[in-house]
């Protein structure tokens, strides 16, 4: 089978423009964003989809993943595997952010929707009865809850999933990559997947198959320039009172000074912990301590 590849593994060096004048479709533009770390993966990466970066809206790397799937749909020739990396599951860069997304709200929402889009433009084409979806995020490590630091929630989405479930089996990086290598009846990479479970207790095979989703978008997207752009967020707002960030890009800024947003984990986490409690929990005593596993 052939794979795309989608923000991974990529060194950001195409211009992202200015707040005043962002290039939000470096297709459209010309503008090509990133370099392949590995030459092999040159000719399954798409170019113009930006690599990680907090100043850039996943909803562009949306726009431009849309691209070039409505191209494969009209061709009938979508890769076997893409993998998209949507960077917001991240946050930061609040000062210099494009499209108005620039708080934690905005940014958090932008990843969602983009990625609730990527579903329902799936659902919607003549591939939504054999592609299965998996979303996994980064990120999920460190901050004091009841939940085990390393635990994180899953997603998947597709045809003989179980509908509407909440499935409490262990399942780790690993069984997920079981799960594919056995949807796309692929060799193990390794022993580790080899002797790992499929996510079998996700599935329902005596179902119809069908599916569908509908993307909505947190309310909270309004106050960005990317609802007020041509065309909008291509989705309607979810329903509920307008929401607004608790605070304007101006604070975050002035608060992370000094951290380093360039790449995944590269803050230090007790720290940006405590600064975003401290802004989004409006006074609430902080859950500090000593966390262990």
């Amino acid at each position: 089978g052939t794979v795309r590849n989608y923000g991974f593994l990529v060194n950001n060096i195409g211009s992202i423009g200015t707040k005043a004048s962002p290039v939000s479709d470096p297709f459209a533009a010309g503008v090509v964003q990133i370099a392949p770390l590995d030459p092999a993966l040159a000719a399954m990466t798409d170019v113009y989809f930006r690599g990680y970066d907090q100043n850039y809206p996943d909803l562009w790397r949306y726009n431009e993943w849309k691209r070039e799937f409505d191209q494969y749909a009209a061709n009938g020739n979508l890769p076997s595997l893409s993998l998209v990396r949507f960077s917001h599951d991240h946050m930061g860069s609040f000062g210099s952010a494009l499209g108005g997304v620039n708080t934690p709200e905005t940014q958090q929402a932008d990843d969602d929707l983009s990625v609730g889009r990527l579903v329902q433009a799936v659902s919607e084409s003549r591939y939504a009865g054999d592609t299965l979806i998996i979303v996994t995020e980064d990120d999920c490590q460190d901050g004091p809850d009841h939940v085990d630091s390393h635990r994180a929630t899953a997603y998947v989405v597709g045809p003989y999933v179980k509908q509407g479930a909440v499935v409490s089996t262990h399942y780790s990086q690993v069984n997920a990559l079981r799960t594919i290598e056995d949807v796309l009846g692929t060799q193990h990479l390794n022993l580790n997947t080899a002797f790992q479970r499929p996510m079998a207790d996700v599935f329902d095979i005596k179902s119809s198959g069908r599916w569908s989703f509908t993307a909505e978008a947190s309310a909270v997207l309004a106050t960005t320039t990317l609802a007020q752009a041509p065309g909008g967020l291509g989705v309607r707002f979810a329903k509920g009172p307008r929401v607004k960030p608790k605070h304007d890009a101006r604070y975050w800024a002035k608060v992370t000074a000094g951290f380093d947003f360039s790449d995944a984990d590269l803050v230090p986490p007790a720290r940006f912990n405590r600064v975003l409690w401290d802004g989004l929990m409006s006074g609430r005593p902080y859950l500090g301590g000593a966390f262990r596993v």
